[in-house]
């Protein structure tokens, strides 16, 4: 019960009257309301963009891939462009193969001493027929001619200024021609790392040359007739020849054919 105010005392304010309730939403719905209408957004476009892109800017010059696009002619037909030259191979460290004998052999020095012609250069050859035929042929080294004759165990009828024998020593159906100089002439083996020149074939004809068996590979590696070397003679005419071993073909079961070039130095007058 409240106390009558007395004389003179103003009356108490009166009451505030009471807040109206709240009816704004609360902080964490406008959180939710900026991240769901965006994303609303992003799908509606997602949804509909695809149907209807519009156009596409085109892309700047000089951005394309060459490598894709094919090259405009010149006026003349011909490409605008050249093509890259390819570069030359890397040198290679490995070393040569050792059983390219040819490959060791050093080039032929083909110079002429005083008292001889210049070299003349020609071919040669062994080729062995059919031992059946009972053949033997016999090399010219002065110019690499040959000829045949009836076989005779090795024994030459007409030498004829020849300096090389090839006959069948028997005949087993095998590889069994040999090889060896004529009696009474200057021949031998220039082995494939001696220089090819005048003065070393010179120095090699007067070594002599005895029966070889071609078709027996390990007889002519250990002789050193091998693709590189040569036979040099003097021959009855004062005539200095090289006869490189260049191509050697046959084994043990064939007869075996060889061929080459041939340098001549004749002596001259």
């Amino acid at each position: 019960m409240s106390t009558p105010a007395g004389p003179g005392t103003p009356p108490p304010p009166p009451p505030y009257p009471p807040s109206p309730p709240r009816t704004d939403p609360p902080r964490w719905a406008w959180w939710v309301g900026g991240i769901a209408i965006p994303l609303v957004g992003i799908l509606v476009t997602v949804a509909f963009g695809g149907k209807d892109s519009g156009p596409v800017a085109a892309p700047a010059p000089g951005t394309v891939d060459s490598a894709t696009q094919p090259a405009s002619p010149s006026p003349s037909g011909m490409p605008s462009s050249k093509e890259p030259e390819p570069e030359p191979p890397a040198p290679s460290d490995e070393a040569p193969s050792a059983s390219a004998s040819a490959s060791a052999s050093p080039a032929a020095d083909l110079t002429a001493p005083d008292g001889y012609a210049k070299a003349l250069s020609t071919m040669w050859g062994l080729a062995p027929v059919p031992c059946t035929q009972h053949e033997q042929q016999l090399i010219d080294l002065d110019d690499g001619t040959s000829r045949t004759e009836d076989e005779n165990n090795g024994a030459v009828q007409e030498p004829g200024g020849a300096e090389l024998l090839y006959w069948p020593d028997t005949c087993t159906g095998l590889g069994d021609y040999q090889l060896r100089a004529l009696p009474n002439t200057r021949v031998g083996l220039l082995r494939v790392d001696a220089p090819k020149s005048f003065d070393s074939c010179r120095a090699a004809a007067g070594t002599g040359f005895g029966a070889l068996a071609l078709s027996e590979r390990n007889d002519r590696e250990d002789r050193g007739f091998v693709e590189g070397a040569a036979l040099c003679s003097v021959t009855d005419k004062g005539t200095v020849a090289m006869a490189v071993i260049e191509h050697i073909s046959g084994d043990a079961v064939d007869d075996v054919s060889v061929s080459g070039p041939l340098y001549v130095w004749a002596a001259t007058p």
